[in-house]
């Protein structure tokens, strides 16, 4: 067993995109977080067998050589199968500016029991980080944000590992109207810090819910959606706007001018400046 390990950073994590927050593993017992926990998870399910209780969501059975993708804040609680059964469970949280868009990438994997191929190496990859971590060194933490990303690679890695492209899953038919109208305030407030729990519940869904109709219903999670608008409307500021600099157009959309130069790049393949450049 690795015990509970909590990272220290010494305000690293204002300097770190992807930083570890806690890792280990034990015999899992009840616990019941009804407003979730501060950073992303990962918990590797490796004997005995567990229950996840997600509200508005199916419970979700982790097996042995299965893995679950929890979001941060996500209410949550999860307990063994059987009261008397020993369930040994792994689990690495981590956050960082990165973290958010890594999830976004790998969202078909989010609240999903997955079936992982290559458990052992994931397992080894969360003992070691267990043991980097244990250190409690400076220089340990630079290591971790670089094994914590290499895990969340091999985990996906194993889910492709069939050559097999993820697709997202798209549906016929209109968006149901309180979709819509969730559309339209994502639409209105796209250039400000939105927290898409709120914009849930202001259409009468759980977060969990409203994720899956959006996916359902647009072929993409809000987030993406919400960078596209984004990079649409920068576009458009850029084109009508010849004197705009790149650092006023992030601000009029609510991004931080380095992270919007790199979405901006993902998404037309130049830089906003040479964007500017070639009109």
């Amino acid at each position: 067993m690795m015990p509970f390990l909590l990272a220290e950073f010494t305000n690293l994590e204002e300097i770190l995109p992807l930083y570890v927050y806690c890792v280990g593993s034990h015999e899992q017992k009840h616990l019941e977080r009804p407003e979730g926990y501060p950073a992303h998870q990962l918990f590797l399910s490796r004997s005995g067998q567990g229950i996840f209780r997600i509200p508005d969501q199916a419970d979700m059975l982790l097996t042995p050589g299965t893995a679950l993708i929890l979001p941060a804040n996500q209410p949550h609680a999860y307990f063994p199968y059987e009261s008397t059964e020993n369930w040994d469970l792994g689990f690495v949280a981590f956050d960082g500016k990165a973290a958010e868009s890594l999830l976004e990438q790998m969202n078909q994997l989010v609240l999903t029991v997955l079936q992982v191929p290559n458990f052992e190496l994931l397992w080894s990859q969360l003992e070691s980080l267990w043991q980097l971590i244990s250190l409690n060194g400076e220089q340990a933490y630079w290591e971790a944000s670089k094994r914590i990303y290499g895990m969340t690679i091999s985990l996906l890695e194993g889910q492709t590992s069939d050559k097999k492209i993820l697709k997202r899953v798209t549906s016929s038919g209109s968006p149901q109207p309180a979709l819509q109208a969730a559309v339209k305030l994502i639409h209105d407030h796209y250039n400000e810090r939105l927290l898409l729990t709120n914009v849930a519940r202001a259409a009468g869904y759980s977060p969990q819910h409203f994720h899956r109709l959006f996916v359902s219903s647009y072929g993409m999670t809000p987030q993406q959606y919400i960078l596209q608008l984004r990079m649409r409307r920068a576009t458009q500021l850029l084109q009508e706007n010849p004197a705009i600099t790149v650092e006023s157009v992030a601000e009029k959309l609510g991004m931080e001018t380095s992270y919007f130069i790199r979405m901006f790049r993902r998404t037309y393949g130049v830089t906003p400046k040479k964007f500017k450049d070639q009109i």
